[in-house]
């Protein structure tokens, strides 16, 4: 017997979940084909809340859907690099390392020569240019660096060594935008991306408290509708007090609901984070094009120096 009491006494909530279930749902239908009245107002201050929260979801679902973007490392790298792209290029990436160790040691640029491969590449644009100029470096260090002078028999650097330089420089050059490129992309993964979706999972909370609340509002209305039926049919006055007492139920917790969701949209809405996480943002991607900047400044100087210097020698050749 006390074992047929226990197994009744679990039963009973999940036969009373069904049946509010199936209350709500029925009055759900009959709102909508218009049969139902005297439906509950919800306060003002929860509707104004339901619409700024509203506003808030659409503008987080606009800005992660472009700002995701930077989670895929190669989202500005060709796509026919990325099907042709062969172990060279971590060979040429190792090269390139080498040539930017030195550069950073205000020495003299080291003989140009591939190296051991590291194990991977960087897949952005600036790094495909950077390994595309330091392939084409290395092409042409293999022809001689200087040739006899046209007259006097002096022996001068010949055009391609020029060129080559200047590639090697180059290569350097994109290698160093790449690097700051992906330093961006990790810190606004870290500080906006991560942060919004932690913004996100609040914003879900909130609407799902939203529809604990809509539930909860059907569930008493469709109450309210049994007992104006019971009173209006002269039903005996036990049932009515029952009705009475599920109305009241309902009540306190359509009441409960809209506590709660009110608090968690107001949770959504003087969250600090979003905001901090766009400055953040846009800190990154300053500091990425600040770095760029300087790092082409800095080397379109050196290459404008050896360019004059060549294009005068081929004047001088011509005279």
């Amino acid at each position: 017997m006390d074992h047929i009491k226990n197994f009744t006494a679990s039963v009973q909530p999940f036969g009373q979940k069904i049946s509010e279930r199936f209350g709500t749902l029925n009055q759900q239908a009959r709102e909508r084909l218009g049969h139902a009245d005297d439906l509950t107002e919800l306060p003002e201050e929860y509707k104004q809340l339901e619409q700024r929260v509203d506003a808030m979801k659409h503008v987080h679902q606009t800005m992660m859907r472009t700002i995701k973007t930077y989670e895929n490392e190669a989202y500005d790298y060709p796509h026919h690099l990325q099907e042709s792209v062969t172990h060279g290029a971590q060979s040429l990436s190792h090269t390139l390392s080498s040539w930017a160790a030195q550069a950073t040691k205000h020495t003299s640029l080291p003989q140009v020569h591939a190296t051991s491969a590291p194990p991977s590449y960087s897949r952005t644009l600036s790094h495909a240019i950077s390994r595309s100029a330091t392939e084409s470096a290395i092409e042409l260090g293999k022809g001689p660096q200087q040739v006899p002078a046209s007259m006097g028999g002096e022996m001068v650097a010949t055009p391609e060594s020029k060129l080559a330089e200047l590639l090697q420089r180059f290569a350097v050059a994109e290698d160093v935008v790449g690097s700051a490129r992906l330093k961006q992309d990790r810190t606004i993964v870290d500080h906006f991306i991560l942060v919004w979706n932690s913004f996100g999972n609040q914003i879900n909370l909130a609407v799902k408290a939203r529809q604990q609340v809509r539930d909860a509002r059907l569930h008493l209305d469709g109450w309210r509708g049994h007992l104006k039926s019971a009173e209006q049919s002269n039903t005996a006055t036990a049932k009515l007090d029952q009705y009475r007492n599920e109305v009241e139920q309902a009540e306190d917790k359509l009441v409960s609901a809209t506590e709660e969701a009110i608090s968690l949209m107001k949770t959504v809405l003087d969250n600090p984070e979003p905001i901090k996480a766009l400055v953040s943002l846009v800190q990154a991607q300053l500091e990425y094009h600040r770095e760029a900047a300087n790092t082409l400044e800095t080397v379109e100087m050196q290459m404008k120096e050896i360019a004059s210097k060549v294009e005068d020698d081929f004047r001088s050749s011509r005279e």
